[in-house]
Parts: C-alpha cells; sequence; structure tokens
C-alpha cells in the first residue's frame, strides 16, 4: 500500500499485544499524519453505540486530513452491527476512517469481502510454527542495527516468543552494542540468559513504587557480570519509555494500559497505572534527560554501582 493511500476501513486481527499496538500507531499515523490526535481521533470500547460511531465518521476532520475512529474489542460490535457496516462501506465518509480490532475474523462473510475490496487487513497474531527470527531482525533493523542469524537464534532461546520481550532485550542489546552496527551471539549471551529477563521487573517495580530502598536492592542482584550495567540501563531505559507513552496516551484520551507489554504481572501493572496518575509528563521527560547523562557517565569510565544508584534513586524522587 502507499503511504499518502487512505483505506476507509482497517481490521486489526489478533491478540498479540505488540503486535496490535505497532499496527495501530502506524494506521493512525497514516490516516492523520502529523495532526494532534486529540482532534482527529476518536476511540469506543464496549458496549459501542453504532449511531455514535457513524456520526464521528460523518463528523468533518479539524487540521488534520481525515479523522480515525477506532473500536476496541470490536467481536461482539461487529457481530451485532454486520448488516450495518455492510451498509456503510457501500458508501463510506469521504473524510474518515473505521479501524475495528477484533481478536477474529471471518472471510466468508460479506462485511469480510468489502473489507477486503476497499481496506486492509492486519494481521496481529504469530502462528504457533512461526519462525520468528525475521520478527528479530525487525526489531534491530528498527534500531539500525543487524543481528547474525546464531544471535538471533539464542536471543529466541533466551526469551522465547513473546515480542514485547524480545523488543525489551534488544533495545538492550542496541544500548550494549553503542556504535557497533551489529549484534553478534557474544553481546545476546552477555545481555540475556534464559529467564532472566523477568527479573527485571523487581528494579522496574521499585522505581514504579518510588521504593528507593527496594530499587537500590534490586539493583545490587542485577550487577553481577560484565555488561550487565548496560542491561540494568536498557531496561530502566524501557520502563521510561513505556511510561512517556502511557502518560501521552492518557492525555490524548487513549488507554494507557495499551503500552504495557504482555508479560507485565498483574500487579505490576496496576501499579504503573497508578504511576501515570500521579505523575506528570514534565517529570518523565526529567527521567529521560537523567537517563541520557547516566549512560554518558557510564561510557565516559564511571563506575556502574555509582553512577546506576544515582539514576534509581533520583528515578525513585
Amino acid at each position: 500500500m502507499q503511504p499518502d493511500v487512505y483505506r476507509p476501513v482497517y481490521v486489526l486481527v489478533g491478540n498479540d499485544e505488540y503486535l496490535r499496538d505497532s499496527c495501530r500507531r502506524r494506521i493512525i499515523a497514516q490516516i492523520i499524519g502529523d495532526a494532534d490526535p486529540q482532534l482527529c481521533v476518536a476511540f469506543f470500547e464496549p458496549p459501542v453505540n453504532l449511531s455514535q460511531v457513524l456520526a464521528e465518521l460523518g463528523t468533518l476532520p479539524f487540521l488534520a486530513p481525515r479523522r480515525a475512529v477506532v473500536v476496541r474489542n470490536a467481536d461482539d460490535f461487529v457481530e451485532q452491527h454486520r448488516e450495518d457496516l455492510e451498509k456503510y462501506l457501500q458508501k463510506p465518509s469521504p473524510t474518515a476512517s473505521l479501524v475495528l480490532m477484533v481478536d477474529k475474523w471471518s472471510k466468508v462473510f460479506r462485511l469480510s469481502k468489502l473489507v477486503a475490496k476497499i481496506g486492509e487487513v492486519c494481521e496481529c497474531s504469530i502462528g504457533e510454527r512461526e519462525n520468528l527470527v525475521g520478527r528479530v531482525n525487525d526489531l534491530a533493523k528498527s534500531r539500525g542495527k543487524k543481528i547474525a542469524s546464531p544471535a538471533a537464534a539464542a536471543l529466541l532461546e533466551n526469551v522465547g516468543r513473546d515480542l514485547a520481550a524480545l523488543d525489551n532485550e534488544m533495545e538492550k542489546l542496541a544500548l550494549y552494542t553503542g556504535q557497533r552496527p551489529s549484534i553478534s551471539i557474544e553481546d545476546v549471551q552477555a545481555v540475556t540468559t534464559p529467564g532472566r529477563q523477568l527479573s527485571d521487573w523487581a528494579l522496574q517495580n521499585a522505581v514504579t513504587n518510588s521504593n528507593a530502598r527496594a530499587a537500590l536492592n534490586a539493583l545490587a542482584s542485577s550487577l553481577r557480570t560484565r555488561g550487565d550495567e548496560f542491561r540494568v540501563l536498557g531496561s530502566l531505559a524501557a520502563h521510561i519509555r513505556r511510561a512517556i507513552k502511557g502518560k501521552n496516551a492518557a492525555l490524548a484520551g487513549e488507554d494507557p494500559a495499551g503500552v504495557l507489554p504482555f508479560n507485565m504481572p498483574f500487579q505490576a501493572k496496576r501499579d504503573f497505572l497508578n504511576l501515570l496518575n500521579r505523575r506528570s509528563l514534565s517529570k518523565f521527560n526529567d527521567d529521560a534527560r537523567r537517563l541520557i547523562a547516566g549512560d554518558l557517565a557510564l561510557k565516559s569510565g564511571a563506575k556502574a554501582p555509582g553512577a546506576l544508584a544515582e539514576l534509581v534513586v533520583a528515578l525513585c524522587n
């Protein structure tokens, strides 16, 4: 599809949170360009009123090329209003696009055939037998890196088939390798070990709850071998980046839970959402600046335990 071609309808099929989030962001950016999402994107959660959705689709865009109308968890909505949606898509709004997020999508209905003809279906699930090496390569490429095949295989063995977790680990590897353009199996072995990524939640949770003592204890447990400092830095970077995305989503009227990885423990998710409520966007941006300063300190020869301890304490304030 050409980037300047708008579709009147998009369907996101599947329940992989990472793929759904990536596809949704790409599609909305394609629809509204650089416009303010608060002015031209409408979100609906079940139960969804059809007349309200159609009213939003019929509203002219303001300071934007088009409007986007997103219906999350839309399986029941599609089932209940299939004929009305078919009728709408026979003469859709010329200035708005409908985005349906569903777990399942049958290709046998007339609605499905209409979508296939004038819209786009984005697959947001991973096949049980799908080889994920290609997706690992894409994650590396998005950060300006190349990853050797043995390194990609080792990363999959250590992390598993969770794309959100793979994305977090790739962020750490990108930081660890610095200016080097490629990621080797030695890099993967230095930064990740089987099941190790799960222990990162202890440090992130302590920072989330502003518990400096727990954060320092978690940090001490994390710094065991050479290269751990960059793994920890990558974990903190993922936390801060997620917080900024979540805060921006909340300010835009979106559900901030959409930025959370699928494998994040329930209590950690609840604590993280509480953090978004009590901390301002400017403070999260300050955290990002502290992270950059900490990264520069490590690369300038600062001792890892001291530099990281100073960083985590600042993040807890």
